[in-house]
């Protein structure tokens, strides 16, 4: 399956179904935050279309000021999601409507603002200038010092700037990047950044430092598992990945905060409230930083946030409410979110977990990896269909057999590759021997997986036979269960 399938393991010890508080589905309040996240992700889309910014928001204040003094809660609600609906499509038209980079030299200092892309004598950046994100590409020997770049770090170039153009423009502008430049000159000085970006940095060549026994596409597919950094990845990998249904594996997102929060909660749990919700915030903030924020990874990180201000103020952590209430928040800060594919398809898994899982857990009598497997396809099928045109059906069988194995590279892949980059060769190297079985596992699976992979009719017969022994199933075990006839299955 394409990316954005995050979420089959968000915690493989404890049941996923349960870390999202699915299938306890009758309590009411519920609604209206969903209801609310709904009409806002709508209204930003529909807000691609307007021109005129300032009407909307003009709008908003006063729908705002209304809702303030309404004192009916539903009058409430109902002014809540006219506010939502005028706001959303406020954002979405001002970030549709944002003026591109003029053409002419441009450059100086500016903040790189993600990890280069591209190989060999070919290279590209997006870096910050002028108030606006360009997308630099260089050719020749500057592509080789641009390739050197990280992102959070500050550097001097030179080019020739212009607007993105064609259908370019609309790719580009998703991640905010309204222009591009054709690089003359990249200078010889790099600064760190900030204090969050230069940390990060340094853990990632830490990492990078730690693994470099491995194998060039051990290592590879081992930094997209721990940090979601696919940069390395041969065509053919990211091919079997995505072929298997697998290349959730390699977008880092809620299974990796998971077990980062596993691997971190006896350190948590010794300290008090006040603190532990404080180092909770700091180890999430570092970790989007450490992934490069990622839509995923915001998505993923919104939810922890939202789950650790409930648990500290004593509230219930529902899982359905925590995701609503993290898309509002998202989509509210960067409208954008809203037409990428990779967050469309992290919420649409996560939806589908909170959701299906424990129903189809319940009702096809399967086991929790696999329910979860198939409610997080459903979550994700209409995107899929839509974007990329098929979902694997491999994935029914890959997912169950590598994302355990995955798994435990995510939760002790980072400290212990970490620890590696301190070792001396003599010890480095069985450290990365022993990690690379694991990483190896899974690269089989993809593999095999996608060579297994039907095509054309064969894959339709595949999906329609695997849904008609669903289907029966799901009769037979209402039959064993007495659902519908005075059992206690419906009430399960």
């Amino acid at each position: 399956m394409p990316p954005g399938n995050h979420s089959l393991a968000e915690d493989a010890s404890a049941g996923t179904a349960q870390s999202y508080g699915a299938g306890r589905t009758h309590e009411r309040h519920r609604a209206p935050v969903v209801t609310a996240a709904v009409v806002l992700w709508l209204a930003t889309a529909v807000g691609r279309g307007g021109t005129v910014v300032g009407v909307p928001f003009a709008v908003s204040a006063c729908l705002a000021c209304l809702a303030w003094v309404s004192w009916s809660r539903r009058k409430s609600f109902v002014w809540m999601i006219v506010l939502l609906a005028a706001a959303g499509a406020g954002g979405g038209a001002r970030e549709w409507s944002a003026a591109s980079v003029p053409s002419g030299p441009c450059g100086g200092w500016v903040d790189v603002v993600s990890d280069p892309r591209g190989q060999g004598a070919h290279a590209s950046v997006v870096v910050r200038t002028g108030g606006h994100r360009v997308r630099a590409s260089a050719h020749g020997p500057d592509a080789f010092v641009l390739a050197t770049l990280h992102a959070g770090e500050r550097t001097w170039i030179e080019g020739d700037c212009g607007p993105v153009e064609g259908e370019w423009r609309s790719r580009e502008l998703v991640n905010h990047v309204t222009g591009r430049m054709t690089v003359q000159r990249v200078g010889g000085i790099v600064l760190e950044g900030g204090g969050l970006a230069r940390a990060a940095n340094r853990v990632r060549n830490l990492v990078a430092r730690g693994t470099a026994r491995m194998s060039g596409s051990d290592r590879a597919l081992f930094l997209g598992l721990v940090m979601g950094d696919d940069s390395a990845q041969p065509r053919s990998m990211i091919d079997d990945f995505r072929g298997s249904g697998l290349s959730h594996l390699c977008s880092a997102s809620g299974q990796n905060v998971a077990f980062l929060m596993a691997a971190a909660g006896p350190l948590l749990r010794r300290l008090n409230p006040t603190w532990r919700l404080a180092a909770t915030l700091v180890v999430v903030a570092m970790f989007v930083f450490l992934t490069r924020a990622e839509p995923s990874v915001l998505r993923a990180a919104a939810m922890a946030t939202v789950a650790a201000v409930n648990l500290h103020a004593g509230r219930p952590s529902n899982g359905r409410r925590v995701l609503a209430v993290a898309v509002c928040v998202l989509l509210v800060v960067d409208p954008m979110l809203a037409f990428s594919v990779g967050f469309m398809l992290s919420v649409g898994a996560t939806a589908g977990l909170a959701w299906l899982s424990v129903p189809v857990a319940r009702r096809l009598g399967v086991p929790a990896v696999i329910a979860a497997t198939l409610a997080a396809q459903a979550g994700t099928l209409p995107v899929a269909l839509a974007v990329f045109g098929r979902v694997p059906l491999v994935a029914v069988v890959a997912n169950p057999l590598a994302v355990p194995v995955a798994g435990a590279v995510m939760l002790v892949g980072l400290p212990v590759a970490v620890v590696s980059a301190f070792l001396p060769g003599a010890l480095q190297a069985p450290v990365c021997a022993v990690l690379s079985v694991p990483v190896r596992f899974v690269a089989w699976v993809a593999s095999t997986g996608a060579a297994a992979e039907p095509h054309g009719t064969a894959a339709l017969v595949g999906w329609c036979v695997l849904c008609v022994a669903g289907a029966v199933r799901w009769s037979w075990c209402r039959r064993v269960a007495g659902w519908g006839n005075g059992g206690v299955g419906d009430h399960g």
